[in-house]
């Protein structure tokens, strides 16, 4: 396999004279590939026995251990919980390695046998005590749930880990790889990459992990112990990818779709269009019950906030006024949502009526967005409100009035906003707020472009948990002062 010459491209020539492409890849190691799965569902099933075996002889009397037609019902619904959580792939699928995923698949499990266990109790009349297999359900659940954190946990482990290889184009290749290695919790090793063409510009480490082309990937997957093969979009056509992955899927290899970006996965759903399937991502939710309950929450937080905070805030007032003798609070006109400009209301922390000086001033930030480490602008007590953003809390009368949420982009200045790229605009989808993506990763250190994608990846990806989760991290970011000016 050799590299072109700088500007040209090659594709590899190097193969194995007794692997046909042709062939269709014989699932002689499916069983050893599943091995791992069927060892992981024997174990869930001891366990399940076990938890019986405990609650019967702790509650019960041993002797009814073999007896007792209870018990014997309990090890066939052991089976069927056991049967659940494979079908729903929890021992083989990627999706379902994520903690919140495991437990969805455990406790959806564990009802189902409970019912079914329910159902077959009462048509045959089995009399069982509801107290005490409450205690096995519960103990079910620990100890199933238990089981697979200490299997997730495992996997980050080399010996535990899943061998991968990435198909694509070479940027997109070694990104996944790097995001890869960045989440260990998913418990992936990347073997190497396969990529139909070398140039002289990719990445070194692409090319010292080339493995071959995209055609010899199913010898490539024997030859390396491979369980999964994942291809970046765009590195082969439909008809091409479908036909790779059934040979894939025959020698028991799982096949994954990756590189849609940073999209929520709950956006991301599949349809089908004259019997092909379609990747479809549905719009972010700017409208319904989630945004009532995003106004709720703001207007009720703002209200309380503001009235519990009213001797405070006065005090800051009259602070001003006797310290920097002018006025305390600071209007001026910002962007908000759908681009309507509104009155923001701050408390002033700069010399009065010295806007002007922005044109003197030299930005440290590399975009639109006014940044400048020692602003002589700004007052001595004007310093101290703005590195514990005490002076943003006027703001709260701005979410109250519904010019800004308590969490959203920081809204911008107008001619801000007049030399900000297009794709900048995206923030005006929502509504600006007073704390955000950018405020609690880095506040006025963050780089331009970085502002300009984590507030597009908030409005592509808004949910209440994810507010929820930023007004978490204010609090500590304002205490550590970190990026404040």
């Amino acid at each position: 396999m050799e590299r072109a010459e700088k500007g040209q491209t090659s594709t590899f020539s190097v193969r194995n004279p007794e692997f046909d492409v042709a062939d269709e890849a014989v699932p002689v190691d499916a069983g050893v590939r599943s091995l791992r799965a069927w060892l992981v569902s024997l174990v869930d099933l001891v366990l399940m026995i076990a938890a019986i075996v405990v609650v019967t002889i702790v509650s019960w009397d041993v002797a009814e251990l073999w007896t007792s037609s209870s018990v014997r019902l309990g090890l066939v619904v052991s089976s069927v919980v056991v049967y659940v959580i494979g079908s729903e792939g929890l021992y083989t699928r990627v999706q379902a390695r994520r903690w919140p995923g495991a437990i969805v698949v455990v406790l959806r499990a564990v009802a189902v046998a409970v019912a079914a266990f329910s159902l077959v109790s009462f048509f045959f009349a089995v009399s069982t005590s509801s107290r005490r297999w409450m205690i096995v359900v519960a103990i079910s659940w620990a100890v199933l749930l238990s089981g697979h954190h200490i299997l997730r946990l495992a996997r980050r482990g080399d010996g535990a880990r899943s061998r991968v290889i990435v198909a694509g184009s070479p940027r997109a290749a070694l990104s996944m790889r790097v995001a890869l290695r960045a989440d260990r919790r998913h418990g992936y090793e990347v073997v190497g990459f396969v990529v139909d063409r070398l140039t002289d510009d990719i990445p070194t480490m692409v090319a010292d992990m080339a493995l071959g082309s995209v055609d010899d990937l199913p010898h490539l997957v024997e030859r390396h112990s491979a369980d999964q093969v994942m291809f970046c979009m765009g590195g082969l056509d439909g008809d091409r990818f479908a036909a790779m992955t059934h040979r894939l899927n025959r020698a028991g290899v799982h096949v994954s779709l990756t590189d849609l970006g940073e999209i929520a996965p709950r956006r991301v759903g599949m349809a089908r269009v004259h019997g092909r399937p379609v990747v479809f991502i549905a719009p972010a939710v700017r409208f319904g019950w989630p945004m009532i309950v995003k106004r709720a929450v703001d207007v009720s937080v703002a209200s309380i906030l503001l009235v519990a905070l009213a001797p405070f805030l006065a005090l800051v007032a009259l602070a001003i006024r006797l310290v920097d003798r002018q006025s305390p609070i600071f209007s001026h006109t910002r962007i908000g949502k759908n681009g309507v400009p509104f009155t923001i209301h701050k408390f002033q922390t700069m010399v009065a009526a010295r806007d002007d000086l922005v044109l003197d001033l030299r930005n440290d930030n590399d975009g639109p967005v006014f940044k400048m480490s020692g602003d002589p602008r700004i007052t001595r007590l004007g310093s101290v409100l703005r590195k514990t953003s005490i002076d943003e809390l006027p703001q709260l009368w701005n979410v109250i009035r519904g010019d800004m949420s308590l969490v959203g982009p920081r809204p911008l200045q107008p001619h801000e906003v007049a030399a900000a790229p297009i794709s900048f605009r995206d923030r005006e989808l929502v509504m600006p707020g007073m704390t955000g993506h950018w405020q609690v990763s880095g506040r006025s250190d963050t780089a331009f472009d970085e502002l300009d994608e984590l507030d597009r990846w908030y409005v592509d990806n808004w949910s209440l948990g994810h507010d929820l989760k930023i007004l978490a991290k204010t609090v500590p970011a304002v205490l550590r002062a970190r990026g404040a000016r």
